[in-house]
């Protein structure tokens, strides 16, 4: 290209980022179609995964647009960008090499509860309590411990409850029957 050409172009260049810097939006978009491709191109050429390169260029174009009214010398804006875009790569490439994926078998399992599954569950809850609350004593004491604290040995469940170890096992049992009758299954309206 002539030298004429080139001063030519880099006062294209200038008009364009003075232009840009007063929300020209032509001018914005004239700047982007010139060197995007620029942009795009270097940091596809650190063999980073596409989505990478797709930030980097971003982060590039999002700095353009902040430093556009303190550019020193506009007309050097390819230059600038490749600098720029150059050690963004180089950036990414080192935060990369630091973070190691997190193992899997680590990671909560997804959350599926939904609003309506947890009212349901609440409710289940609340027919158990009302269902409970209906038993004689000292069923209703048996069946509050086995609910609460699930588990316990015969002699510390016994304790809770307030009876003996063998009134333990038959209050347990009556509990159980009576609970299965009033927790049956619900009629539909």
């Amino acid at each position: 290209m002539p030298l004429g050409g080139q001063t030519r172009k880099a006062s294209c260049v200038k008009e364009l980022v003075r232009r840009a810097a007063h929300n020209d939006e032509a001018a914005w978009d004239a700047l982007l179609d010139r060197y995007s491709g620029l942009v795009w191109g270097i940091a596809r050429s650190y063999l980073l995964p596409f989505h990478d390169a797709q930030d980097i260029t971003q982060t590039v174009l999002c700095n353009l647009a902040e430093h556009l009214t303190r550019l020193r010398d506009p007309e050097r804006l390819g230059a600038w960008l490749a600098t720029v875009t150059h050690n963004e790569c180089r950036r990414h490439l080192r935060i990369r090499g630091r973070d190691r994926p997190f193992p899997t078998e680590e990671l909560d399992g997804p959350d599926h509860r939904t609003p309506e599954s947890i009212s349901l569950a609440a409710e289940d809850v609340d027919r158990v309590r009302s269902a409970v609350a209906q038993l004689e004593s000292p069923e209703r004491e048996v069946a509050r411990v086995d609910l609460y604290r699930p588990g316990l040995p015969p002699r510390e469940a016994a304790r809770l409850a307030g009876v003996s170890v063998e009134e333990l096992l038959r209050a347990r049992r009556r509990a159980r029957r009576r609970l299965h009758r009033l927790l049956g299954p619900e009629e539909d309206c």
